[in-house]
């Protein structure tokens, strides 16, 4: 198994980064190894493939609507050592090309980004399936991925780091390097001229408002009864995030 590293450098894929490593506030670090965070993953060369192998993926988890699955196969899907769980974090539609939004869909994403955080950590019932799919995942390293791997990635990612314990300045700041990646992506590359590069751009108060949501909650364990998880559940899911001591 390949070095944990904080950022994995692919040749066709460029948002693929770890969640270990990362300092609780009760002393712990986030475990290597168990969660990659990822954008598009259609387009990966055999080179790709073959550092995702040995980093020790073996599940990836699609975010994406069925349009954008259809539109852009996963790469990995051809692997049969690697189980694909196809979940969207979204009703409805998407568009997998965002040269197909015209510039007022756009701006108007742009504008309530947070506020669509928001609208996915509020759907108890997706969240409850979508944990305890990750609970029940085979023992090893799970890659999760829309996209842009920013807005439903990022807030699935917000959401496990919240139940790792990290602190939520830490959770933006990581939340927050996500630009600086897709700035060079060919999705970023396809914006309309002329439309506010805010629709890409991982701004700290997109994400700090569903940290607020989560927020209002006494603890994130009451959050997660109220979608559903029990607390063998929980547990198990913080096991797959938290090394102790």
């Amino acid at each position: 198994m390949m070095q944990p590293t904080i950022r994995l450098r692919l040749e066709k894929a460029y948002n693929v980064r770890e969640l270990g490593g990362m300092s609780t506030r009760d002393n712990q670090v986030t475990q290597w190894h168990r969660f990659l965070r990822a954008d598009d993953i259609s387009r990966l060369s055999d080179h790709d493939i073959d550092v995702l192998l040995q980093y020790g993926v073996n599940t990836v988890i699609d975010l994406r609507s069925q349009n954008e699955r259809e539109a852009a196969p996963d790469a990995l899907l051809k692997i049969a050592s690697v189980k694909t769980i196809h979940y969207p974090m979204m009703k409805g539609n998407v568009q997998n090309d965002v040269s197909q939004y015209s510039p007022e869909e756009l701006a108007r994403l742009n504008r309530h980004l947070g506020h669509f955080y928001v609208e996915m950590l509020a759907d108890k019932e997706l969240i409850f399936g979508l944990l305890k799919e990750i609970i029940t995942a085979p023992s090893g390293c799970i890659l999760f991925h829309c996209s842009a791997g920013k807005d439903r990635t990022g807030t699935l990612t917000a959401l496990l780091l919240k139940i790792a314990g990290v602190d939520d300045v830490d959770i933006v700041v990581h939340y927050m390097s996500s630009y600086q990646y897709l700035a060079n992506s060919p999705m970023f590359a396809k914006l309309p001229r002329g439309i506010d590069s805010g629709m890409m751009e991982s701004r700290p108060e997109y994400i700090q408002e569903a940290l607020a949501y989560l927020n209002r909650y006494a603890n994130i364990e009451d959050y997660l009864q109220e979608c559903g998880l029990s607390r063998e559940q929980i547990d198990l899911l913080k096991d797959r995030l938290v090394k102790v001591g």
